[in-house]
């Protein structure tokens, strides 16, 4: 009897590591669907929010067809993050008025080139905007704007950043860097004329 309740509780644990697994699994994989991003349109007048909510500000009411770029699937209060294309600003619209199109592919090439190092714990990136629009780029949650054909040099953490390039008329550029301590980079955006 003792033999068989020892091995009755091995099982159980057994079982119980194995259903941890599966929901470490499962909640990894539901992640990795809603941090997809997409390029979808309006598909009826509505407004573009501030916030995710019809008590937000509004921004502009975006008409039928106007492209968008979805930042994730994922919602709060059935509000999609959103960048309009056309003037790159970024808002929330409700799902309701959303065609979700093409996924938008992340970028696996590292973007910024590594070119000496510095006397600095920090990253430090020399950024140049090779367009004549102006550039938005988002690391994680900082937020660095750029004139047409300016460069900018930008001191940062080192670590992992998720980073989105922007500008108006151009389909958003995503990706992930990891970013070294005490490390020098370059970086220089141009636009692509064709999106694959």
């Amino acid at each position: 009897m003792g033999t068989s309740s020892k091995y009755l509780t091995l099982l159980y644990e057994e079982l119980e590591n194995k259903s941890k697994k599966l929901l470490i699994l499962l909640f990894l994989v539901s992640n990795s669907i809603f941090s997809q991003s997409y390029i979808g349109t309006i598909t009826k007048q509505v407004n573009f929010r501030e916030g995710p909510g019809s008590s937000y500000q509004i921004i502009s009411p975006l008409k039928p067809g106007t492209q968008i770029f979805i930042s994730s699937l994922e919602t709060e209060n059935d509000f999609y993050s959103i960048i309009n294309i056309a003037t790159n600003e970024e808002g929330y619209v409700h799902k309701s008025y959303v065609k979700v199109g093409k996924l938008v592919t992340r970028s696996n090439q590292s973007i910024f080139t590594p070119n000496g190092s510095t006397s600095s714990y920090e990253s430090e990136l020399k950024i140049f905007n090779n367009t004549s629009k102006t550039l938005t780029l988002k690391m994680n949650s900082k937020l660095f704007y750029f004139s047409p054909y300016e460069t900018k040099n930008i001191s940062i953490s080192p670590g992992e950043y998720d980073f989105r390039a922007s500008a108006p008329g151009v389909i958003p550029y995503i990706g992930n860097e990891s970013l070294r301590s005490g490390q020098a980079y370059s970086w220089q955006f141009f636009i692509r004329t064709s999106y694959r």
